[in-house]
């Protein structure tokens, strides 16, 4: 299943209210965020360093970044930003669960040149998330300075956490006797 700004709309919505975030704006907050994501996620691409053997081989797994890695980077973003206050704490946490739960739909997917069996660590890098969660912001309608500020130190947060994020990456395909290293190239789907 793909990435998509429904599925993420969804995951985020219904762990924005379970946090509590019990406003009439939060479906508009959460499909902002989606939006945001699906913009920044158009310019993230996944690399990763490959062990094996010779060949050529393809990865794919669900995109499961922990829940604790997002939240830590969210609250730090968000009180970087001047987001506080009691509720602040409640925000994060849906945001993080919410991502939690729908990052996995996508699926990152990765080509290895040189390794057709073996293992990956994937490392992601790209754009500030900041560009798109503006953007995305704006796509539903949250302009302003307040929403600027609150889609800045969520992005901010994402990008702490995905700065931080590694996966291993199972290698499939052609294989050899030899041994060999390398690298791949891939994206989140």
């Amino acid at each position: 299943m793909p990435l998509t700004p429904a599925g993420l709309t969804a995951a985020l919505t219904t762990n924005l209210f379970a946090a509590g975030n019990i406003g009439m704006k939060t479906p508009q907050l959460a499909a902002g965020i989606a939006a945001g994501v699906m913009i920044w996620n158009s310019t993230l691409k996944v690399t990763t360093v490959d062990a094996g053997s010779l060949g050529v081989g393809k990865g794919f797994l669900p995109c499961v970044i922990p829940q604790p890695l997002l939240l830590v980077g969210l609250l730090g973003g968000l009180a970087s930003t001047g987001n506080v206050g009691v509720r602040l704490p409640l925000l994060a946490l849906g945001v993080a669960n919410g991502l939690a739960l729908g990052f996995p739909q996508g699926i990152i997917m990765t080509t290895h040149p040189t390794v057709g069996t073996g293992m990956g660590v994937a490392k992601f890098l790209g754009t500030s998330a900041v560009a798109g969660m503006i953007s995305g912001f704006a796509s539903v309608g949250m302009v302003g300075p307040g929403p600027s500020k609150m889609a800045t130190g969520i992005g901010i947060g994402i990008d702490t956490a995905f700065a931080a994020f590694t996966c291993p990456v199972p290698i499939v395909g052609s294989a050899s006797p030899s041994a060999s290293g390398g690298t791949g190239f891939g994206a989140i789907v």
